[in-house]
């Protein structure tokens, strides 16, 4: 043991340090948020918003000349909307709102630590968060994912005091932030679960109180109106027949159960292999029975149950991992000799369907895990651009849960409740259809999950003998080296994060680009066509962000196997929606504008333009490159029509 004095003498030395890289870590997190970041043109998905917040500058509302609303993100529309009224260029104030909310996240990151391991944790988590290569790339775009990750970031707190320390007005404050946080992006809806997981969280040994019902009856009726507020208001044209035809089947699915049981009508001799663990299920009756007076738990045991005999072992293994830490059943009762038919029961459903995979021909991993999807929709995303941050995340919150389920005895363990709420959101975002899949989407997980990660690496380290005899400094810092051998810190992107190597992700991999979101010098294309362009030629542009910087373009080109159709044109079929401009769907219809003799100038993606000059060359038009964007793939061509005796 140490004396006071040297006890003291560590302690300040831990705040020193912590002191001197917290601010050199808030100066890189500041200068990678906000330097430059009105520098380079916008991106797609930034142009998408900031159309809707032009529309909201001229009409009031988000709505398309051509009928339909843009509902996303509606708080961050408003926002900017106001920074441009008073002079801001639609790059630096989208961005701007973007890097503040940024900011915004670090106090609830330091609140959540504090909380949990105290006031080291929640600097520590802050100061990962500061330079962190993602949370500086998402607070340079403009779009509503950092402002959603502050609002989240927020309502853990929230959620922390209402379920931890028994606040509940702090329940008030959990609805005003799910309200909140539908308007900033639709991911809100899953904060309205999150308000109704809350109350079971709060159960009294195993059964809800009389308010705890009238809450809940709230919650639920409240809940309607959020997921109605994540209903997409634009108005979709219907694809033409080719289209479909060539797009179907395109994007995968995850099989449902039904999927699962179809071979056993075709095979009823196989169902008779359910017999047993049903037999199983029926004899374990009595001992769920015998959880009568805790309603929940009984419940939660014929949910898994349920879960594992239609194939859903991860539903299974979640909803049992959820009962535990949110201390619905103690282990000890799990592991007790009555619950032996339960866990026979559980074998025997994964046995069959092993069985009966492996006969089919059908046996695979993944499709043990496959509803929810987590594994498609976060582990996968995440880990081929992330390995070894998402491996080193997965392993401490392994261990946090582990511990956290064999602390069964504490009060109120604030790592079981903060662990519990995102494994059940990361259960509904699994559960959600998509047809998208981002790293994006669930990038508001992130400050939690470094949270509970630094959290752990500190419950380890103080774990270990060795590590007692060692200076606290060095122990403080043990976060701070596991961060460090991760991607996500790169002390030279931040350097250079306003460079255009940087901005056009030069030199990264697909994974790598996605993640960060790709760019292209969309302003250096309309800077040519000014140049080139001369009165007469007609301007086509396959690309929407070009409208942003050359108002002078004649329409907008959609070719036959490009799936952009439903969401870029509008219901009359012939206006494109985010420029307003007339549409030119398939190479046919560039016959009349080119016949006519007319210089036809397209700035497209390089797939669209190989499939522009394949078409041309069945014609007999010449298309020829004329410019090539310096970073990104986009270009411009030139079809002109061939002279006297080409096809026509």
């Amino acid at each position: 043991m140490l004396d006071p004095v040297a006890q003291g003498e560590q302690s300040f030395a831990v705040r020193t340090l912590l002191l001197l890289v917290g601010i050199a870590a808030l100066l890189a997190g500041l200068y990678g948020r906000f330097k430059g970041i009105g520098t380079w043109p916008l991106g797609v998905d930034e142009f998408y918003i900031s159309r809707s917040i032009d529309n909201v500058l001229r009409f009031g509302l988000p709505k398309f000349p051509c009928g339909g609303f843009y509902t996303r993100g509606l708080i961050f529309q408003y926002t900017v909307a106001g920074l441009r009224m008073c002079g801001w260029s639609p790059e630096f104030a989208g961005r701007f709102i973007a890097g503040v909310s940024s900011l915004l996240v670090l106090p609830a990151a330091y609140l959540l630590g504090k909380r949990i391991q105290g006031t080291l944790a929640g600097w520590l988590a802050v100061i990962i968060l500061c330079v962190s290569v993602w949370e500086i790339e998402m607070a340079r775009f403009a779009r509503m994912y950092a402002p959603f990750q502050a609002v989240f970031a927020w309502y853990l707190v929230a959620y922390l005091r209402f379920t931890v320390e028994k606040h509940a007005a702090a329940l008030w404050w959990m609805i005003a932030l799910s309200v909140l946080g539908v308007l900033t992006w639709e991911g809100g809806a899953l904060m309205g679960l999150a308000n109704i997981f809350a109350i079971l969280v709060s159960h009294q040994n195993g059964r809800l109180r009389a308010v705890d019902w009238r809450r809940l009856a709230g919650l639920c009726v409240l809940l309607v109106p959020l997921v109605l507020a994540t209903r997409d208001l634009r108005g979709f044209a219907e694809a033409p027949e080719t289209q479909t035809h060539v797009l179907e089947g395109s994007s995968g699915t995850v099989e449902s159960a039904s999927a699962w049981f179809a071979p056993l009508w075709q095979h009823p001799l196989w169902a008779c292999g359910l017999l047993l663990p049903l037999l199983l299920v029926v004899l374990e009756l009595k001992w769920i029975a015998g959880f009568r007076d805790r309603w929940l738990v009984a419940a939660g045991l014929c949910l898994v149950l349920l879960a594992a005999a239609c194939h859903l072992f991860l539903l299974a293994g979640a909803t049992l991992l959820l009962m535990l830490l949110v201390r619905l059943v103690d282990w000890r009762e799990l592991g007790d000799r009555r619950a032996r038919y339960f866990w026979l029961a559980l074998g025997g459903f994964l046995l069959f369907w092993i069985v009966c995979g492996a006969a089919s021909g059908a046996l695979a991993v993944q499709r043990f895990v496959g509803f929810p999807d987590i594994y498609d929709d976060i582990v996968r995303p995440w880990g081929r651009t992330l390995p070894i941050l998402s491996l080193g995340i997965s392993a401490l919150l392994l261990y946090a849960s582990w511990n956290a389920v064999k602390s069964m005895q504490a009060a109120a363990d604030p790592v079981a409740a903060l662990l519990s709420l995102t494994i059940f959101i990361a259960l509904a975002i699994g559960a959600a259809s998509t047809d998208r899949v981002e790293t994006r989407y669930t990038f508001f997980l992130y400050p939690p999950l470094i949270v509970l990660a630094v959290c752990a690496i500190l419950e380890i380290a103080r774990r270990q003998k060795i590590l007692r005899k060692v200076p606290v400094v060095f122990t403080a810092c043990l976060p701070l080296l596991c961060f460090s051998a991760t991607e996500d810190l790169q002390p030279r992107h931040i350097l250079a994060v306003d460079s255009a190597r940087i901005n056009f992700r030069v030199g990264m991999s697909a994974a790598r680009v996605a993640h960060y979101y790709p760019h292209s010098d969309m302003r250096g294309a309309a800077q040519w066509l000014a140049a080139h362009a001369r009165p007469g030629d007609v301007v086509i542009t396959g690309i929407p962000t070009l409208d942003q910087y050359d108002h002078r373009i004649d329409y907008f080109y959609l070719d036959l196997s490009d799936n952009r159709y439903e969401t870029y044109v509008c219901p009359d079929n012939r206006t494109e929606r985010w420029s307003n401009l007339p549409v030119l769907y398939t190479g046919e219809a560039l016959r009349p504008i080119v016949t006519s003799g007319q210089r036809v100038f397209a700035t497209l993606y390089e797939p669209t333009e190989e499939r522009v000059a394949n078409y041309a060359r069945k014609a007999g038009w010449s298309v020829t490159r004329v410019w090539s964007a310096e970073f990104g793939n986009a270009d411009v061509v030139l079809i002109t029509r061939n002279p006297v005796g080409a096809a026509q």
